[in-house]
């Protein structure tokens, strides 16, 4: 495989998120982390997925973080299993997680998802979970992952969704008020303190703390993978989000825009 010459150069929000990201990996026992591992299988199960898919594919999870999807996909039969991040950290620990477990058919390399260190058209399967949307560039992060993709390869995509009283009152205030105040360390020491969970800190500090977390609507994400030549568009439901209860919108918004397709 022919790597590129040059080594892309983090920015300065990258290497911040990524510092954030590191801390919050790191917290997850071998509990959480199991249970964060077979979240996998049980949504594909969820939604008709047939799992035997993934036997003999190459596959890439766009910002990986800690290996959680990276293992799951490993142990479900593919061929080869990679896994990019920009935190370095959550890199080392999902390499040992990998290795306690035996699984040895996955690579991970420190890399971002707007600049992927593999040739055109790679993998059989791109999955970016919650990452693009941290990007300077989300769309440029976008085309990234189609490139990699083989023609006919499947795609998984998901990002927040815009509007909502849930990003009003548990992030937006949030994020200009407390955590202007409050550190990161400071903020995910007094939730440990408090007997917060790992997956639970996780969920809360991400999102205030990350210098970009961008949102977005089902309208335009489809209009993406329209617009880029992908087809078999299908939203997937995240289990405590139905977006097609009126109820729902109010609170969530969009919601949990979770999207696979097919790359013509």
């Amino acid at each position: 495989m022919d790597q590129k010459k040059q080594e892309y150069q983090l920015s300065d929000i990258e290497k911040k998120t990524g510092t954030i990201y590191d801390n919050l990996f790191a917290g997850y026992d071998k509990k959480l982390f199991e249970e964060s591992v077979e979240l996998f299988s049980m949504r594909h199960k969820k939604w008709g997925f047939d799992l035997d898919w993934f036997k003999g594919k190459t596959c890439l999870d766009a910002g990986c973080g800690g290996g959680r999807f990276v293992l799951a996909i490993a142990k479900l039969g593919a061929k080869k299993v990679h896994g990019i991040d920009i935190a370095k950290g959550a890199l080392k620990l999902a390499k040992e997680r990998c290795d306690e477990r035996g699984v040895y058919n996955v690579k991970f390399e420190h890399a971002s998802v707007v600049d992927i260190p593999f040739p055109d058209n790679y993998f059989d399967y791109v999955l970016s979970s919650g990452v693009i949307l941290l990007a300077d560039n989300p769309y440029g992060a976008f085309l990234e992952l189609k490139r990699v993709l083989k023609p006919g390869g499947k795609l998984f995509l998901s990002v927040y969704g815009k509007r909502g009283l849930k990003w009003l009152f548990k992030v937006d205030i949030w994020r200009y008020t407390i955590c202007k105040i409050i550190p990161f360390r400071a903020g995910e020491k007094i939730l440990k303190f408090l007997g917060v969970p790992a997956n639970n800190r996780y969920a809360i500090l991400d999102n205030v703390y990350t210098p970009h977390t961008k949102r977005f609507t089902e309208k335009e994400i489809m209009g993406w993978f329209k617009n880029n030549k992908f087809k078999n568009m299908d939203r997937v439901k995240f289990e405590r989000y139905d977006y097609e209860k009126w109820y729902n919108k109010i609170i969530f918004g969009e919601g949990w825009i979770q999207i696979y397709a097919n790359k013509e």
